[in-house]
């Protein structure tokens, strides 16, 4: 009776409790289910491209790295004993011809004792040609008794003798001469100077070092390849050596005749023309890469594969879901544009071209042309 009141004298009220009833009822809970099941397939999370496995024709190269040494180094000795450096010529690096002076003896010393073999020369001369008179005497006397045989062979001995003094006094001067000559140290042939241990007023032995010459300014790159490797190369094979972004062209020049024991490795030596010129220096560490011809390879943009976990991958496109299939491979190296594919691929198959980064297994993804 009361509730029936309420409702008459505020007829507001009544149609505030009809509506929450409503809203409570459970045909309302049905609704959002029924809009989620109509709603339309997801879309597309990446347009992409895609792009064919071909077969090419590649060139076929070996990389390896190797050291840049001089083709050959001519050693510059002293040749005098007992005599001071007096001056230097001739800094490291240096480009020097044949025959150019390189340092300076003192030759006071030498000089003196070239002076004193000349002496001893013109001595054992005159000593000589006295013997050779006597000598003639003797052998002009014919007549019997005239000398004694004892008396006529000593004499022709003394000449000998003579004879023989003045060729060593003769030889000690040739020797002295030679001595004079080697106070100027001079190059042996055409290159650039890559050592100098002279020093200014020391007396170095014999045979001690003075300079170092790379001949002819000549370098060659050396590489260490395998007994495998070493098979496929020959002489006169085109190489390309890479110092920083320059490439640098040479040719195999020789190969090592034996084949190291415990590390089965041999070298090969190449000549780069205009090697110093083109700013290599001995002792640099290159790479390089023999041309051994071309073959044809499958092949695929390198912008298509991604390395995963230390592997090789590319995405194949499953056309009747639209969505990306992850294909581990096995590749050999760049080949340009394009990687070797060894296994994994067909030509004819078709992968994603590009972003693979932002791609996983699975997804669908829309095709552009």
């Amino acid at each position: 009776m009361k509730i029936s009141m309420v409702f008459t004298k505020y007829p507001v009220a009544l149609f505030a409790a009809t509506w929450l009833l409503s809203a409570c009822s459970p045909g309302a809970e049905q609704a959002p289910n029924a809009t989620t099941e109509n709603q339309a397939p997801g879309k597309a999370s990446l347009s992409v491209e895609l792009a064919a496995v071909e077969e090419k024709t590649i060139p076929l190269t070996l990389s390896v790295n190797g050291s840049v040494a001089a083709w050959q180094e001519a050693v510059i000795g002293a040749q005098l004993n007992g005599v001071r450096i007096d001056s230097l010529r001739a800094e490291v690096g240096d480009v020097v011809k044949k025959g150019q002076t390189l340092a300076l003896f003192d030759q006071q010393t030498v000089n003196a004792d070239l002076a004193q073999a000349k002496a001893g020369v013109a001595e054992a001369q005159a000593l000589f040609e006295q013997a050779k008179l006597n000598a003639d005497m003797i052998r002009n006397i014919t007549d019997a008794g005239a000398v004694s045989a004892q008396e006529r062979n000593q004499v022709i001995a003394a000449e000998k003798s003579a004879q023989a003094r003045l060729l060593s006094a003769r030889a000690l001067q040739t020797q002295q001469e030679i001595r004079l000559r080697n106070t100027t140290v001079t190059a042996l042939d055409d290159g650039v100077i890559s050592a100098r241990t002279a020093t200014l007023g020391s007396v170095p032995a014999p045979g001690q070092e003075l300079f170092r010459l790379v001949r002819q300014q000549r370098l060659e790159w050396q590489a260490e390849v395998t007994d495998a490797e070493l098979a496929r190369i020959s002489e006169g094979m085109a190489v390309t050596v890479f110092n920083n972004d320059q490439a640098l062209s040479g040719k195999v020049r020789t190969l090592s005749p034996v084949i190291n024991v415990q590390s089965r490795t041999g070298m090969v030596y190449v000549d780069i023309p205009g090697a110093y010129a083109k700013g290599l220096k001995p002792g640099m560490y290159l790479r390089g890469e023999f041309d051994l011809g071309a073959q044809t390879a499958t092949v695929i943009p390198q912008t298509a594969v991604i390395e995963r976990d230390g592997f090789t991958y590319a995405f194949t496109l499953d056309q009747a879901s639209s969505k990306v299939q992850r294909i581990k491979l096995r590749v050999n190296k760049a080949q340009g544009e394009f990687i070797e594919v060894l296994e994994g691929l067909s030509p004819g198959d078709k992968v994603v071209k590009s972003g693979v980064a932002f791609l996983a297994h699975g997804d669908l993804v829309k095709v552009v042309q």
